[in-house]
């Protein structure tokens, strides 16, 4: 797998302000592009380069060096047309990896078919994930994969407790992978990626990834 280090941001609002920033703090090259002046302004301390400049004019994407970042992130609001056209660029300077921030399921179809590798619904995303925990009232948080397949964060059950992760087998006898623990549920406390020998405690968070349905039995151990 490539490592990425060059970023392009594309789009400076809010969705786009925060990868930046992210990026930035996680000691990543980045190039911010926004067409308002004060935006890149504002931008200019996350980035090692900010630039006023037109995504939809691939020459200023080209002499700005845009073909030779890693990745590009594209959130340019609510225009189909400027979005699509900016992706089409993209894919032209022959970005490795590209992910575009769709206006809709529609959007986001017509982003796949010209190669943009992952497109981000950030609303239905976000509702998908608040409705989960309000409907599964035992469910710490929720995030889905692809189809079928979710990471979530549960409180380990009685039965677990006292128990090691060899002892509980959770791979073999209930298929799913236990990818950290948060002792005490504290967030700051976190085991990530577990050894055999470690023991679950009273208060634990257990981090699981697996099918729905193997997830679904854990919430049947839990709700016993």
């Amino acid at each position: 797998m490539q490592k990425r280090e060059k970023f392009v941001v594309i789009g400076l609002g809010h969705f786009g302000a925060y990868a930046l920033r992210v990026l930035y703090e996680a000691g990543k090259d980045v190039l911010a592009i926004d067409r308002d002046p004060e935006t890149v302004r504002e931008a200019a301390e996350f980035a090692q380069k900010a630039v006023s400049a037109d995504a939809t004019d691939v020459h200023a994407l080209e002499s700005l060096g845009v073909g030779e970042m890693d990745c590009a992130i594209v959130s340019l609001g609510d225009r189909l047309d400027i979005i699509t056209l900016t992706a089409l660029h993209l894919k032209e300077l022959g970005v490795p990896f590209i992910a575009v921030k769709a206006l809709s399921e529609e959007h986001g179809r017509i982003l796949k078919a010209i190669g943009v590798h992952e497109i981000i619904h950030p609303e239905k995303d976000a509702a998908t994930r608040l409705a989960q925990r309000l409907v599964k009232q035992d469910v710490i948080d929720y995030l889905p994969l692809r189809a079928g397949f979710s990471i979530i964060e549960i409180e380990a059950p009685p039965e677990f407790i006292g128990k090691s992760l060899r002892d509980l087998a959770l791979r073999n006898r209930l298929r799913v992978q236990l990818i950290a623990i948060q002792h005490g549920g504290d967030p700051a406390n976190l085991n990530v990626v577990p050894r055999a020998d470690d023991v679950i405690t009273k208060g634990d968070v257990m981090v699981l990834l697996g099918a729905d349905n193997d997830l679904e039995h854990i919430r049947e151990i839990v709700k016993r």
